[in-house]
């Protein structure tokens, strides 16, 4: 009896933080749901809990009640949980694989190389609005060149240093930022419209952008399954996982692409999008731990809250209280979402640097 109460006292032990996990994610998808419905009922109109569910429902009493909900806050909210879980889900690999705290997409250089794609696109395209199926596939494409151009350089006869690899990531992204800027400089048509994309913007976000975004989320959840026990083996170092059987450098380099598809393709609809990528995972990993089949999921729906709320804010938050200032944009004098989540990203990035330090 004695013996049999021990084992389940074991059984209990093992199993209480897998049953604390789960109950963080269902609130975690809870609190998401509860933002997302919120989001369609702010703005700079408000609607009523009961008018916002009779427009998703088509049983809005006026027209212009189920266009505002369906046709602009729906797709737009859409669009900001699908890419903030995609950007958040790629800095939670880059941060496990590189075992580094400070990795995210825009410090290895993906989100930088994915701008530069698309400034040239853009320049040579139309403005920023403008849908075109070859938007995704050029930040996709420019997101693998920096990141395969960061692995290369950080490479060497017995493979790529992680530190060397965060540091290179560094070098390339200033590089390109700065090309990214001189193109912007010389643009001679679309400017404004470009330097709102490159902060980081929801506005104007409409059914065509989702479309847009889902088939890249969809095309990359594979490999991110995939990547998931590769990922949890190259944690406990390349010594260990190489004795387990895995081909350490294969798998970075196979993790390493699916999280520059996940950040770039994010980045294609909706810019570059400060700091969420870094901010998303070390939230997720308080919660759930570094496992990476719950770390990813509680990265998503981390990054989903986090942008949501932040465009959210976005949306209601105007710049005319500022005197002297005439400030103009896509949406009027509303803030950019980038600019909210630099504003959180950037104390929260010197937070951890100064931690790493110690």
């Amino acid at each position: 009896m004695t013996a049999t109460a021990a084992v389940a006292r074991r059984r209990k032990a093992v199993a209480t933080p897998e049953i604390r996990s789960r109950r963080r994610l269902v609130t975690l998808g809870a609190l998401l749901l509860a933002v997302m419905f919120a989001y369609m009922m702010l703005g700079p109109v408000i609607f009523s809990p009961d008018l916002v569910v009779g427009a998703l429902f088509d049983r809005a009493e006026e027209v212009h009640h189920r266009i505002s909900v369906w046709e602009v806050r729906l797709p737009r909210v859409l669009i900001a949980a699908l890419a903030g879980s995609m950007l958040s889900s790629s800095g939670a690999l880059l941060q496990s694989v590189l075992r580094n705290p400070l990795a995210a997409p825009a410090t290895v250089g993906v989100t930088q190389g994915a701008v530069l794609a698309l400034v040239f696109t853009f320049g040579s395209e139309g403005s920023l609005n403008d849908l075109n199926a070859l938007v995704p596939l050029a930040a996709i494409v420019g997101g693998l060149a920096a990141g395969a151009l960061v692995y290369a350089l950080s490479y060497r006869r017995a493979g790529t240093d992680p530190i060397r690899l965060i540091l290179t990531g560094v070098v390339v992204a200033a590089a390109v930022s700065s090309v990214t800027s001189f193109m912007v400089l010389i643009s001679g048509s679309h400017i404004d419209s470009i330097v709102l994309w490159l902060v980081g913007s929801l506005s104007t976000r409409t059914w065509d952008h989702l479309v847009f975004l889902v088939p890249v989320a969809a095309l990359v959840l594979p490999l991110v399954v995939v990547a998931i026990p590769l990922a949890n083996a190259l944690q406990l170092g390349d010594s260990v996982s190489v004795s387990l059987g895995l081909r350490s450098e294969l798998a970075r380099a196979f993790i390493l692409m699916t999280a520059v598809v996940l950040a770039a393709g994010s980045v294609s609809v909706v810019g570059g999008i400060a700091f969420l990528g870094l901010i998303g995972p070390h939230l997720a990993r308080t919660l759930v731990g570094s496992d990476l089949r719950r770390l990813l999921i509680c990265s998503a729906l981390v990054g989903a809250v986090i942008l949501v709320g932040a465009d959210l804010l976005a949306r209601v938050f105007s710049l005319d209280w500022i005197p002297f200032v005439d400030i103009r944009t896509e949406s009027g004098s509303r803030v950019p979402v980038g600019a909210f989540t630099a504003l959180v990203g950037a104390p929260f990035f010197l937070y951890l640097m100064r931690e790493r330090m110690r």
